[in-house]
């Protein structure tokens, strides 16, 4: 009973080892280095369509593929700006956002902030930001 429980044993051990798949490029700490470096690499995105009414706007995204988040802005003249067009210009763009990237929707992640300040230039602007989370 002894000899046949052990070969049966070998039987298993040998046909487990045998469909074993190995592990391939875990050995190169370089791969490892640049999969970390690139997995949390920030992506600048510059929507082609910006959907915006005001000629002085700009949109800009800042997409982490790691955590599917993005975080929008809007920026314009201060005198031209507007929230409600500032805000929907950025539902247009992640909407946009979220069909190329095939995502099936989003959440805030923190409330809409609008930031006024001086350019380089000492023009007066506004800044409308939103961080999102995008879901499949």
């Amino acid at each position: 009973m002894k000899k046949l429980l052990i070969v049966f044993l070998a039987f298993i051990t040998f046909g487990f080892s045998m469909f074993a798949q190995g592990v391939s490029g875990h050995d190169n700490n370089y791969d490892a280095e640049t999969f970390e470096t690139e997995k949390t690499k920030t992506q600048v995105i510059v929507p082609k369509e910006q959907h915006i009414v005001d000629q002085t706007a700009n949109v800009k995204l800042e997409y982490m593929p790691m955590y599917d988040e993005v975080r929008i802005y809007y920026e314009c003249m201060y005198v031209t700006y507007d929230r409600g067009e500032a805000m929907n210009t950025v539902m247009e763009c992640l909407l946009d956002f979220q069909k190329e990237h095939k995502y099936s929707g989003y959440k805030y992640l923190k409330d809409d902030r609008e930031k006024y300040f001086k350019d380089d230039r000492n023009r007066r602007k506004a800044q409308y930001i939103s961080y999102v989370k995008f879901y499949r």
